[in-house]
């Protein structure tokens, strides 16, 4: 009696699997009205907005943090006519957040006062932000660079990147991104690579756009990481400067380590596909997602 061939992985059935939670989405909306109704009472705050991988639709269950960006009038980082460290008004909000959360673990990182909550494994980046001018009509901010100066930074003008780029891909640019954070996430020790990197490198390169399957897709974003060396994207907006892969130098070389294993086995993957050799196919892809799919 013949065997029937195992079928092909589905990777949009992945993609599908991977969405973030109805009950994390309504953690995080109860999370930011915390937060802005908190801060609102103790600082002169203009708008509080969604950030990060949440705006541009591209978080994935239990591991995408949740990022906002609380916009202060500029009264509130002014110091006799300056602007003062952005170190110190990270540190005032940080501070205010502690006596709303006093149960909940509260630290400060390079860009953001990061809310650990006690009730759920979400946590939330709030990050300060001061307007400083607009750029092609949407406003860019100055948020602390991590050593206490101020840099440029407009999330509206980068999500409108993302969201344009990903419709001409029919929607796949979306997808295919999550499935590289899940990528990301799926090792015993997470790889150290930057969402928004991915997010943004993923729309300039066009990888997605055309008629061809999500395995060939994600082939090709390890292959372009791999031939990049992960290195630094020149912001296609113009705002940001080069926008990073990774913050340190271990960070890089770890990524460049992960990107090469993953297109070795992506590579191995498509080949097999090629012959219809399913099961070896889905046993390559099992070894990218550490067998997570």
């Amino acid at each position: 009696m013949r065997t029937r061939a195992p079928p092909q992985m589905n990777m949009a059935e992945l993609a599908s699997r991977v969405q973030p939670r109805d009950g994390e989405l309504r953690s995080a909306r109860t999370h930011r009205t915390t937060v802005r109704t908190r801060l609102a009472s103790s600082f002169d705050v203009s708008r509080l907005a969604p950030i990060g991988s949440h705006a541009r639709g591209t978080a994935i269950r239990s591991f995408s943090d949740l990022d906002v960006l609380v916009v202060l009038r500029r009264n509130e980082a002014k110091w006799g006519g300056s602007i003062v460290s952005s170190a110190t008004v990270l540190g005032r909000v940080r501070e205010d957040l502690q006596a709303r959360y006093a149960f909940s673990d509260i630290r400060r990182d390079q860009q953001a006062a990061v809310v650990n909550f006690a009730a759920d494994q979400q946590s939330l980046d709030v990050v300060p932000a001061i307007f400083h001018r607009f750029e092609t009509g949407r406003p860019v901010y100055l948020i602390p660079d991590g050593s206490g100066g101020w840099f440029e930074t407009s999330p509206e003008t980068h999500d409108r990147f993302f969201l344009i780029a990903n419709a001409r891909s029919g929607g796949k640019l979306r997808k295919v991104s999550q499935l590289i954070k899940w990528w990301k996430f799926s090792r015993a020790q997470s790889i150290p690579m930057q969402s928004f990197h991915v997010d943004i490198l993923l729309a300039v390169s066009e990888i997605c756009v055309g008629v061809k399957p999500y395995t060939h897709c994600l082939y090709q974003a390890f292959k372009l990481l791999a031939d990049r060396e992960c290195r630094g994207l020149r912001d296609p907006c113009g705002i940001a400067g080069t926008i990073y892969a990774a913050q340190t130098e271990h960070q890089w070389q770890a990524a460049n380590v992960a990107v090469s294993f993953a297109l070795d086995h992506a590579r191995a993957a498509l080949s097999a596909e090629v012959v219809k050799d399913y099961e070896e196919a889905n046993r390559q892809w099992s070894i990218v997602f550490n067998d997570t799919y």
